[in-house]
């Protein structure tokens, strides 16, 4: 089985890269790809750069020069979702974009014209994270839902209360998921988004700084149950 995972940033891919043997290193613009030898399997690294393009190029590279069986989204998110705190791991279990507004030609908020209003991810995958979830001892607070995807660092709170009004059963927000879901989709490979709460949007404490600050630990959050689902997705397909 053939497992790719992407994150944003260098400080969201540090974890991984500790603990693997790069092979060898390919960069296109901002996309770093990666084929690396972690816990004695091959797997690829790509570190995509922000934003929803980014994404979306770095998905579209790694499946034309890998075509892997499953993407793998980690990083960070801010937190919508009442009783999130910094550090806690939301999966996304469906996608849609936060500041994508074509209502008056009829389609739904978040819903690009012409492509889904959501994206559902893959519900047998989404089970054998769920399993990972009840079977594992994790040092953080951990569950499934919504996220959203929009160019924004959500410190403002009106804006904020505007997007919860909107999409009321959303978790987190990142600036990624979705550019990275959307592609895969076009070529029907499944993908796994586990997401930390680096900041709490719209809290008036909310800055850049304070988003550094928690970054590092938050990176560690997202790439331990990554890490999790690796090693059981890896395992129930050797034993299959």
């Amino acid at each position: 089985m053939r497992i790719a995972i992407i994150t944003a940033m260098e400080e969201e891919m540090a974890p991984f890269r500790s603990q693997a043997l790069i092979t060898s290193k390919t960069q296109v613009g901002k996309v770093i790809i990666e084929e690396a030898t972690y816990r004695g399997q091959t797997l690829i690294l790509v570190e995509s750069g922000i934003g929803k393009v980014n994404a979306a190029v770095a998905t579209t590279l790694l499946i034309e020069r890998y075509k892997p069986d499953l993407i793998l989204n980690s990083g960070s998110a801010g937190a919508f979702g009442a009783g999130l705190n910094v550090g806690d791991v939301v999966v996304a279990t469906q996608y849609i974009y936060g500041d994508v507004d074509a209502t008056c030609f009829g389609y739904e908020p978040g819903q690009v014209p012409q492509m889904p209003a959501r994206y559902d991810l893959d519900a047998a995958w989404l089970e054998q994270a769920k399993e990972v979830a009840a079977t594992s001892e994790l040092p953080y607070s951990l569950d499934f839902g919504l996220v959203l995807t929009l160019d924004s660092f959500m410190s403002e709170a009106e804006r904020v209360e505007g997007i919860k009004a909107t999409f009321p059963a959303v978790k987190v927000s990142d600036m990624e998921g979705l550019g990275i879901v959307q592609a895969a989709a076009q070529y029907g490979i499944p993908v796994l988004a586990v997401k930390a709460v680096s900041d709490i949007a719209g809290h008036g404490n909310v800055t850049a700084s304070s988003f550094d600050d928690n970054l590092d630990d938050v990176a560690t959050h997202a790439a331990h149950f990554t890490d999790l689902l690796v090693q059981q997705l890896q395992s129930v397909y050797v034993g299959s």
